[in-house]
C-alpha cells in the first residue's frame, strides 16, 4: 500500500470513527444495497425497510424531545407530504386495499428523513455519512464493471443462490457494454444512488488545493454511475462537475454570493436563449440531447405530454396508483419522480416536498458559515441540487427513494446555529495576531521587567 493510500486509509478510518452515530449511519446506508427480501404475509421486506421499521420510534422519539434540534419547516413539510400521498391513496382506491401500500409509502417517506435530522448534527456525522456512503459505492465499483462486460449481476447471482432478491433487468446495451444494476433493482436507481458522491466527497472527503488527489474519489464514483449507463443519473454528474468547476474557476471572485449570482445570471440568460432559438422546450431539447437513447428520449417527451393532461384533470388528490391516459403502445412506467408525484398524489404533495427541496438548499445557502463547514455545505447543496435535477428524467423508488429523503434531511443542520460553531461569512480570513517576539538581545524596559 502507498503511503498515499495509508494515509487516506487513515483519514477515512479518523472520519467514520469521529461521530457518536457512526454505526446507525453505516447501518441505514448498508441496508439500502442489500438486494434481498423477505415477506411477512403479503408485506415485501427488505432491509432498508426492517431498519426502519426497527428505529422508527427511536428516530421519532429523539426528534420530539429534541435531540434533532428544534421542530423546522422542512420537517413539517415532509409529513405533510406523507399524509397527502396516503389521504390521496384512500380517496382513490379505498383505505383496505392501499393500507399497507400507504403504511411503507409513509415510513418510507418520513423515516429516513427524520434519521438524517436525528444523526447528523455535526460537522463529524455529516463527514462519517459521506466516507460511509462513498465507501459503498466504491466497493459496489468493481462488480458493476463486471456486470459492464459479462452482463452478470454477479451480486444478484450469489445472494440469488439462498435468497429472493430483485430480478435481473434485462436492458439493451449502450455504447458496446451491458448496463450495472448491481444491487439495485434497476440500472437507473443504482446510478442515481452512486451520483451524490461525486460532488459529496470533492469537498468533504477530499483536501482542498491538491486537484489530482481531490479528484480520486470524485472519479471513483463518476465511474460508477457510468457503469449504469443511464443518462438521468450521468445528467446529475455533468451538472455537479459544472458547478464544482465554475466554483474553482471563480475563486478570485472574494465574495460566494456574487460568484453564484453571476452564475444565476448566465445560467437565465442561457435557458431563454435555449427557448427563443428552438421549437423545442428546453426539457425536449434536455432529454433528447443527454441520452443515451433517442428512443427513450422520445418516450420520456411523451410520457410528459400525456401525463399533464391527467394532472390537470385530478389537480388536487392525482390518479392514485390507477390508470393513467396514454396511447395502448405506451408503457405504464413515467421516467420522472416530480411528474410522478403529482399524477399520483396531486399537485399540492409535488408542491410541499419540492418546497421543502428547496427550502433545505436555500437555507443552507444563505447560512453563515466559513472553513470546513462552508465547504462541506457547498459539496451537499451541488450534490442535491443535482439529485433533484435528474428526478426530472428518473423514477426514484425504493432504496433510492429513501436515500433521496436521508440526503434531504441531511441537510438541515447547516442552518441550524447550534450545530455550526464556526461564523461569520465564507470568504472572512482568520484575524492574524499580533506577532510576539520572544528573545531579543536588547534587555527589557524596566515597565516590561515589571511583574
Amino acid at each position: 500500500m502507498t503511503l498515499a493510500a495509508r494515509s487516506g486509509a487513515r483519514m477515512g478510518v479518523a472520519v467514520a470513527e469521529a461521530s457518536p452515530n457512526r454505526l446507525l449511519i453505516a447501518l441505514f446506508l448498508v441496508s439500502l444495497i442489500m438486494p434481498f427480501y423477505f415477506f411477512l404475509g403479503s408485506l415485501r421486506l427488505s432491509m432498508y425497510r426492517v431498519y426502519l421499521l426497527i428505529f422508527m420510534f427511536t428516530f421519532l422519539i429523539r426528534w420530539l424531545n429534541g435531540s434533532a434540534g428544534r421542530i423546522r419547516a422542512p420537517d413539517i413539510l415532509v409529513i405533510f407530504t406523507s399524509l397527502w400521498m396516503v389521504g390521496a391513496l384512500f380517496i382513490n382506491h379505498g383505505i383496505g386495499s392501499q393500507f399497507e401500500f400507504a403504511g411503507i409509502l409513509m415510513i418510507e417517506t418520513v423515516i429516513p428523513y427524520l434519521a438524517a435530522r436525528v444523526l447528523i448534527r455535526d460537522l463529524a456525522s455529516f463527514r462519517a455519512f459521506v466516507w460511509w456512503y462513498f465507501v459503498i459505492v466504491a466497493a459496489l465499483l468493481p462488480f458493476a464493471f463486471y456486470e459492464n462486460l459479462t452482463g452478470s449481476p454477479i451480486l444478484l447471482d450469489i445472494f440469488g443462490g439462498f435468497l429472493s432478491v430483485y430480478d435481473d433487468v434485462a436492458q439493451t446495451p449502450r455504447l458496446g457494454l451491458e448496463r450495472a444494476q448491481a444491487t439495485m433493482p434497476h440500472p437507473i436507481l443504482f446510478g442515481v444512488f452512486c451520483a451524490p458522491v461525486f460532488a459529496l466527497s470533492w469537498y468533504t472527503l477530499s483536501p482542498d488545493g491538491a486537484p489530482f488527489r481531490q479528484a480520486r474519489k470524485p472519479f471513483i464514483a463518476g465511474a460508477a454511475v457510468f457503469s449504469s449507463l443511464s443518462a438521468g443519473a450521468f445528467l446529475g454528474v455533468m451538472m455537479q462537475a459544472g458547478l464544482i468547476g465554475w466554483d474553482e474557476v471563480t475563486k478570485r471572485i472574494k465574495s460566494i454570493k456574487n460568484r453564484w449570482k453571476l452564475f444565476a445570471i448566465l445560467f437565465s440568460v442561457f435557458y431563454v436563449v435555449l427557448e427563443l432559438a428552438s421549437n423545442r422546450n428546453a426539457f425536449q431539447i434536455i432529454a433528447s440531447e443527454l441520452s443515451f437513447s433517442a428512443a427513450s428520449a422520445w418516450n420520456r417527451i411523451h410520457i410528459f405530454n400525456n401525463a399533464i393532461d391527467d394532472i390537470y384533470r385530478n389537480p388536487i388528490t392525482g390518479v392514485g396508483r390507477g390508470y393513467w391516459s396514454r396511447p395502448r403502445w405506451m408503457k405504464a412506467s413515467v421516467d420522472n419522480f416530480w411528474l410522478l408525484m403529482a399524477l399520483r398524489y396531486g399537485i399540492p404533495a409535488w408542491l410541499l416536498l419540492t418546497f421543502s427541496s428547496v427550502l433545505v438548499c436555500w437555507k443552507a445557502i444563505f447560512a453563515p458559515l466559513s472553513g470546513e463547514h462552508a465547504r462541506a455545505r457547498r459539496g451537499y447543496v451541488i450534490a442535491f441540487s443535482s439529485m433533484i435535477i435528474s428526478a426530472f428524467t428518473v423514477h426514484m423508488w425504493d432504496a433510492t427513494y429513501c436515500a433521496f429523503m436521508f440526503l434531504l434531511g441531511a441537510g438541515v443542520w447547516f442552518s441550524d446555529p447550534d450545530c455550526t460553531q464556526e461564523s461569520g461569512g465564507e470568504t472572512d480570513e482568520p484575524k492574524s495576531a499580533k506577532r510576539v517576539i520572544r528573545y531579543t538581545r536588547f534587555p527589557k524596559s524596566p515597565a516590561e521587567a515589571a511583574p
